[in-house]
């Protein structure tokens, strides 16, 4: 594939998630926790079988895209500690660049806060976090189109990274605020009448 056709693909795509990422994310759960088991299986089989890490691979693709839905919670909450410790030991790299353990530690903290936000607030938080993948992914596509092979972050990328997250995150908030897909009922509302 060529890298003006893998950058265009990357760019639909992720517009596409990073503005209706909320109601798709259903659609893709089962997908990602595909991916991941499909990884996972060939990282921990030895490359010199490769028919056992196929197999392997192909088990673990499955299982983990059967058990998405039910641990869906679990894996937001891991998104949340990922984003977490990636925001702040990068605001701490940057304003502490001599630092050696400080930002891992206080990275570790950030990772809590993420985790705990992102699994009290998951409608919202799923959101954020396909608008944000959305940006990445249409940024990384117009990087491949103009840059080809480059690995350096420039002003129009990282602009790109933002206006899409901005957009996306707007429109689903206007199109998706109200809703409530994955968050259990709360306990202020309204029982049925019983009979």
């Amino acid at each position: 594939m060529s890298s003006s056709l893998a950058g265009v693909l990357a760019i639909a795509y992720g517009a596409i998630f990073a503005l209706f990422g909320y109601p798709i994310f259903r659609i893709f759960l089962p997908i990602y926790g595909g991916i991941v088991g499909y990884i996972l299986g060939v990282t921990v089989v030895a490359p010199d079988y490769p028919i056992a890490a196929l197999f392997v691979a192909v088990i673990l693709a499955i299982l983990f895209a059967s058990a998405a839905y039910l641990y869906w919670s679990v894996m937001i909450g891991i998104a949340g500690a990922i984003l977490g410790y990636g925001l702040v030991t990068v605001v701490v790299g940057a304003l502490w660049p001599s630092a050696t353990y400080t930002p891992l530690l206080i990275g570790l903290v950030g990772a809590l806060a993420g985790s705990f936000v992102f699994i009290y607030a998951k409608d919202a938080m799923v959101m954020v976090a396909s608008a944000l993948n959305g940006a990445m992914i249409v940024a990384w596509g117009f990087r491949t189109l103009l840059y080809p092979g480059s690995r350096i972050l420039d002003s129009f990328t990282i602009l790109a990274f933002v206006l899409v997250a901005i957009t996306g995150l707007v429109v689903q908030l206007k199109f998706f605020g109200q809703q409530r897909k994955y968050s259990q009922k709360t306990i202020d509302e309204p029982a049925k009448d019983r009979k």
